[in-house]
């Protein structure tokens, strides 16, 4: 394994993570997708909020009168949260796809006596599971983005504020979400 590049190792273990737990509907530990059109936020100390694909908002059952442009944006946080949960478990996948390649690379490097190529081998898969998981982060951060917008446009969701800057920042660094 000292052939990986240390930076695709946290990629690839998101990505296995990620692929793991795909079978929930856990988007991130504090949001998930309730069905295909709503998505659940969880705060500490007050009841769930709902955001719907249309870009209406209940928080604890009862429902939040928004203008228009508070609409739009909530529909655009659900958009961005169904869009990382998508871009999730294709990098869970991709990582699952990834780590049988290394596997079989490794065993057939050992029993044709062909070590010398599996560090590259392993290396381009690994890449492309980094990019992948850089889709999330970005993913990430454009959540977090419209996360600030809908709470300065909206206080009751200021509680369900659940994903700060250095969530994102981990993610960018090699973290990944």
């Amino acid at each position: 394994m000292s052939m990986i590049r240390k930076a695709t190792l946290p990629a690839l273990l998101a990505a296995v993570v990620a692929a793991c737990s795909s079978e929930g509907r856990s988007v991130l530990p504090r949001i998930s997708m309730v069905d295909d059109a709503h998505i659940a936020v969880h705060a500490r100390g007050v009841a769930d909020a709902v955001v719907s694909a249309d870009g209406t908002l209940a928080i604890g059952g009862h429902g939040v009168a928004v203008t228009a442009q508070q609409q739009e944006s909530l529909k655009r946080y659900y958009a961005g949260v169904a869009a990382l949960h998508r871009d999730a478990i294709a990098t869970g996948k991709a990582g699952m796809r990834t780590a049988g390649k290394a596997i079989g690379s490794v065993v057939s490097g050992l029993v044709n006596g062909d070590t010398d190529k599996i560090g590259g081998k392993v290396e381009a898969e690994a890449a492309k599971v980094e990019a992948a998981a850089l889709t999330v982060c970005r993913d990430l951060s454009a959540i977090q983005a419209e996360q600030v917008f809908i709470v300065g446009q909206l206080e009751a969701f200021r509680p369900y504020a659940v994903i700060d800057a250095r969530s994102v920042a981990d993610c960018e660094r090699g973290g990944h979400a």
